[in-house]
């Protein structure tokens, strides 16, 4: 028979050991199906969650889709990240005329985002806002901090409509990202 400080002790390390797994939650890499490759920069980190597509050029009109399903239980931003240098090629970068749409939807057929738009500096609606943090890449306010469920299967469906003879070679790649720690 446990003693009462031995019970609360194991029901402690309990606590403790379902709370670190929890916070860790090592499966969300192993739940994710679909196109695109998942990964989980641990729980410290924001965001902690990404999954990135294959990329797109800017230069041709074209539709491109994608699928996946088991994404974490979290807030996610959909950016479309360039591997040129922002500080750099801004004027470029946001001058451009070409014309995207971006449209998230669920496997019922309901919308989770869609956003419309050209490169551009300035967030208003039908703008691609370029950001030059920890990287370079596009996003819109319409696809930002989108709440996906896990047991849901999604479609992004990435259009380049109108192309601007001036983007060359420019390629920009679609991310999910989102979840983790944000400190202030």
């Amino acid at each position: 028979m446990l003693t009462k400080r031995r019970r609360w002790l194991a029901f402690g390390a309990t606590l403790f050991i379902f709370l670190f797994v929890w916070m860790w939650s090592p499966w969300a890499k192993y739940r994710y199906q679909g196109d695109g490759t998942f990964t989980d920069s641990g729980f410290f980190s924001y965001p902690r969650y990404h999954v990135r597509f294959s990329s797109i050029t800017l230069s041709k009109v074209g539709e491109y889709r994608y699928h996946f399903r088991g994404i974490p239980n979290e807030e996610m931003t959909l950016l479309l990240s360039t591997d040129r240098d922002g500080s750099k090629q801004r004027h470029e970068l946001t001058s451009l005329r070409t014309s995207i749409e971006a449209v998230l939807t669920d496997g019922h057929g309901r919308e989770a985002c869609k956003a419309v738009g050209r490169p551009e500096d300035g967030n208003r609606d039908g703008v691609w806002v370029l950001t030059t943090g920890f990287g370079t890449a596009y996003w819109h306010w319409q696809c930002n901090h989108i709440q996906l469920r896990p047991s849901e299967s999604y479609e992004l469906v990435v259009r380049i409509k109108v192309i601007d003879p001036r983007s060359g070679d420019i390629a920009v790649t679609p991310l999910l990202e989102g979840g983790g720690l944000e400190l202030p």
